[in-house]
This record gives C-alpha cells, sequence and structure tokens, in this order.
C-alpha cells in the first residue's frame, strides 16, 4: 500500500533538496517526500494526490493552498517560532533537520484529525537476545547484531533492560524514551508509526529506541499494552527487530514467544549453569518448550583488551563473532 506523503514548499532549491534528502534517508520516517520550489507544479500535485502534510514557508500559504489542501499544513518560519500563524502549527526554518523532522513526526503523530499512516506490510521478524546469566556481554552482542543486520536491511534495536546505561554509553542526552511510545500506546492513538519516528535516534546506520530512564517505567506496564506495543512496531517499516530483554517485563514470555529467533549468551561456570538449568525448568513448568527450541546458546570467547564502545562493535572482534553466528 501506499505511504502517506508529506510535501514541502520553499523557493529556495538548495534548502528543499537538503531537507527532502534528510528525511528520506531517515528509515524511520513512515512517509513519502515530495519536494516543490515551483508554486504550479505543487498545486497540480496536490489536485492530483492526496497530501497528509504540506511543510510550506509562511509567505507562500495563502486562502488559494489553504482551498487546495487536505491534510495538515504546517508553517516553516524564520523569525517567530513560538505561536501557530494562520491557524497551523509553526516550525522554525533555521534549525537542524533532524529537529524539523521530529517536531513534524510528534505533531503528526498527536493530532486528532489525521489518519493513520499507512505503510506497505512487511513481514517483520522479532529477534530476541536474552540469558538469565548476567556479565556475559548480552547487550553489546545484541546491539553488535543489530549494526550487522542494518549493513543489509531496515533494523531497529529495542533495548528492555531496567537500566542500560545508553545515555552513558552512546554519549547522549534524550527529550524522548521508550516510556513516551508507551504511555501513546495507552492513549490509544492512531499514528504509531509517525510518532515512532519522532523518538528514533540513530547509532551509525543502526535505528534505536532511547530505553527507559526509570525501570517504574517498564516494571508498571501491563502485559495487554507490552502486546499492542509490538504488534504496533511490527506494522511498522522495519524487516527486523531486535530485542535486548531484561527480566522485569509483564509480557517476557510472550515477547520471547513471538521470536523469530533468541541467542542466550552464557558463561562456562557453575553459577551460571544452576541459573541456566533453573531457567529452563521454568519454561518447562509454564509450558513454553517452543521458546527453548528456537533458542541458541552462546560462549562468547574471551577478548582480550575489548572496547564496550557501541559505535564500533560491528567492526571490533565481538562484530567478527556475530558474522560467525550468523
Amino acid at each position: 500500500m501506499k505511504k502517506n506523503t508529506l510535501a514541502v514548499f520553499d523557493r529556495d532549491e538548495e534548502y528543499v533538496s537538503k531537507l527532502m534528502t534528510y528525511m528520506s534517508d531517515r528509515r524511520s520516517v513512515p512517509l513519502e517526500i515530495q519536494g516543490f520550489t515551483d508554486r504550479e507544479k505543487l498545486l497540480d500535485y496536490i489536485n492530483g494526490s492526496p497530501v497528509d502534510i504540506l511543510l510550506i514557508t509562511e509567505e507562500d500559504l495563502d486562502e488559494e493552498l489553504e482551498s487546495y489542501s487536505t491534510g495538515e499544513m504546517m508553517v516553516l518560519s524564520v523569525d517567530d517560532c513560538s505561536s501557530n500563524k494562520k491557524g497551523h502549527k509553526t516550525i522554525c526554518k533555521y534549525q537542524s533537520y533532524e529537529n524539523i523532522m521530529r517536531e513534524v513526526m510528534c505533531y503528526y503523530a498527536e493530532s486528532p484529525l489525521t489518519e493513520e499512516c499507512i505503510l506497505s506490510h512487511i513481514s517483520t521478524e522479532i529477534i530476541g537476545i536474552y540469558s538469565p546469566v548476567r556479565r556475559c556481554f548480552r547487550t553489546s552482542f545484541a546491539f553488535a547484531l543489530g549494526e550487522i543486520l542494518s549493513e543489509r536491511e531496515k533494523v531497529l534495536y529495542l533495548n528492555l533492560e531496567e537500566y542500560s546505561g545508553f545515555n552513558q554509553l552512546l554519549r547522549k542526552n534524550y527529550m524522548s524514551d521508550l516510556s513516551d511510545l508507551l504511555f501513546y500506546i495507552g492513549q490509544k492513538k492512531r499514528n504509531f508509526p509517525c510518532k515512532l519516528a519522532s523518538i528514533v535516534e540513530k547509532a551509525g546506520i543502526l535505528d534505536y529506541i532511547p530505553p527507559v530512564i526509570s525501570p517504574l517505567d517498564i516494571n508498571t506496564v501491563e502485559r495487554s499494552t507490552w502486546i499492542t506495543f509490538f504488534n504496533e512496531l511490527q506494522n511498522c517499516d522495519y524487516s527486523k527487530i531486535v530485542v535486548d530483554l531484561g527480566d522485569s517485563i509483564s509480557a517476557f514470555p510472550d515477547i520471547l514467544s513471538s521470536c523469530k529467533k533468541i541467542y542466550m549468551p552464557v558463561r562456562d561456570d557453575p553459577v551460571s549453569r544452576a541459573k541456566l538449568e533453573q531457567y529452563e525448568a521454568m519454561l518447562r513448568i509454564m509450558e513454553y518448550g517452543d521458546i527453548m527450541e528456537k533458542t541458541e546458546t552462546l560462549t562468547i570467547p574471551f577478548i582480550k583488551g575489548f572496547n564496550p564502545d557501541l559505535y564500533s562493535l560491528a567492526s571490533s572482534p565481538l562484530g567478527d563473532f556475530v558474522r560467525t553466528v550468523l
């Protein structure tokens, strides 16, 4: 099915070209991007094809365009961006393309007047990484796996740990994170792919959702919300979702059951073996034998002088090990 359309109009050809290129290259943006510098060509396009979002300069927005467009209209302003202009949401023109993209996606996702973002349906595979054993390189393995898979296809990484440490590990502060998406699900709004695009970050070529800051943000989430959340993710335009699982998720067995493949890093010592045996016994008691059938246990080899820099894992010795696993 055809994607919804975002049209950008500005008489500055270089500006339109760079903004279009940035948005088109963002794998998370669930929209077809069209750019225009000629007013008549824009009117012809709108007359023949529905435009869901029109991003237009303030001086070019007039009654004729208002009458043509039936979707959301957002105004690019060069001065006062603090209030609506001509009854439309205002965005500062001269800021980073990333900020413009996030503002557009967030506003479109929250608007009660928009239709749902329609995407080409693809079969999304969920790959789980989990282990009852601690300090087994689980997160490093999961992130390297996501980076390597992203070399060939569109991949989303999701960390469900109580304490991920991503602010320090990726040296970033996040305005929004996974908790905002879970709250959005609870509000039962319709534009989840657009809300996701407003939050997704990139580490190199890998898309990821910033993890929660507080354990309460995931520990108190109901099982039904998690199931809806994963159903929504599978309707977004990713071929694979790599899930780095913690222990405190109410839908923990449901998520593992939905995985096509599960990788389980372990360690070869008495305590680790005892934890693994207890975990497998728990799955048998709960009648989740299918989870173990699709689980591959891995002992990650010792890497001398291992550098846990998430930005370079794909080209590290750990990355080499992940490639042999794949």
